[in-house]
């Protein structure tokens, strides 16, 4: 059977699927649970006072939408991979509504992550390509229209994923029962729902098309111009730079008050570097995850039959690949940001000592309590 499969797929597609779904649900959980401790992070420390900026408003609501696929993998990953329990209990319908509204959630609010991504790759490149009217076009009121729009318009984008799953009713015997329970010793006679893919082939196709292209492929090709662009910029900034250092070092003669507005220049070129070189790795990972999805979606829709003897095989692999990329970028943030450094370490001094004052108060009545006693 497993012969039969992969010569509709790679060779070793079935045997790597029987394999890794042994791990996928550990490692689906415990890379959910450190990227919700980090969006979280991610989360307070970009929405202080001191962090307020268009860029920060964005990675903010990335960081919103990846912490809510997190938290909502969490028992998808337990029901699906990890056995907690009976395993009759597998296929109960509202188990089965669970698992409907995960692919339709899970795969919403990643397309909100991905289109704010792309939100982030124009602020960015206006702020330094147009940096007379970075403040007017990027101001705080188009900043928080552009997220709002994002999570508005996103759900209504994933919209036609709802039509291509259906819950379907099924009895099971004991010829079929192996089909539903790893279990075999359960009950063979009762019933099971399960969620499959339409019957409908146009509609399913249709669809593919939808993910693939508009989903996966659009703001893919979006963020890949965007990222030439912004190293486009980045390069031409770099040589400017150096010219100038060049020219404080060269020229003597030019007065004293040119020089030093020149270097001073060059250090703020410098940071709006680091802040881009920070910002195009997140795009990077980005594309990472969504090209291989869309093309694969885009095989599903040229060849109906591709999804079901091959893009399921990888299904698991394409989730916590994505999971992943939305889980490091509070490391990247650590690593490229200086600001976002000092502002977590001066936020976790705070909540350090306030969990220590309660103690060393306690600790001070502690003799009077029990004097009073």
């Amino acid at each position: 059977m497993s012969n039969v499969t992969d010569a509709n797929c790679v060779p070793g597609a079935t045997n790597f699927n029987k394999a890794y779904s042994r791990l996928h649900g550990y490692i689906a959980i415990v890379i959910c649970i450190i990227g919700s401790a980090t969006n979280s992070i991610n989360i307070a420390v970009l929405s202080r006072r001191e962090m307020v900026s268009s860029t920060n408003s964005i990675l903010t609501g990335l960081a919103v939408a990846d912490l809510l696929v997190m938290l909502e993998y969490i028992p998808y990953a337990l029901h699906m991979n990890i056995k907690i329990g009976p395993q009759v209990n597998k296929n109960t319908y509202a188990w089965a509504v669970f698992v409907y509204f995960h692919s339709i959630f899970s795969q919403t609010f990643h397309t909100i992550s991905i289109w704010l991504a792309v939100t982030l790759a124009v602020w960015r490149y206006i702020a330094i390509a147009f940096p007379q009217r970075n403040r007017t076009w990027c101001s705080k009121k188009n900043t928080t229209l552009a997220i709002v729009s994002a999570y508005v318009i996103c759900p209504f984008l994933c919209l036609p994923i709802y039509f291509a799953m259906n819950i379907v009713q099924n009895e099971v015997t004991p010829h079929n029962n192996s089909e539903f329970a790893e279990d075999l010793s359960l009950p063979h006679n009762r019933t099971v729902y399960v969620l499959e893919m339409s019957k409908n082939k146009e509609l399913v196709t249709a669809i593919m098309w939808i993910y693939s292209v508009i989903l996966k492929l659009v703001p893919s090709i979006a963020l890949s111009v965007l990222s030439t662009c912004l190293i486009s910029k980045l390069t031409t900034t770099e040589q400017r730079r150096q010219k100038l250092l060049k020219r404080s070092i060269v020229g003597p003669n030019e007065p004293e008050k040119q020089c030093l507005a020149e270097e001073a220049s060059a250090r703020r070129t410098s940071r709006t570097d680091r802040t881009t070189r920070m910002l195009l790795a997140v795009l990077g990972l980005f594309l990472s995850t969504e090209v291989p999805q869309g093309l694969l979606g885009l095989a599903s829709a040229l060849a109906p039959d591709f999804f079901k003897n091959c893009y399921s095989m990888f299904g698991d692999l394409m989730d916590v690949l994505a999971l992943f990329t939305s889980s490091v970028n509070f490391v990247l943030y650590c690593s490229m940001s200086r600001q976002f450094r000092c502002t977590f370490a001066r936020l976790a001094r705070r909540m350090i000592y306030a969990t220590e004052e309660p103690a060393k108060f306690g600790t001070k009545l502690e003799p009077t309590t029990q004097y009073g006693s």
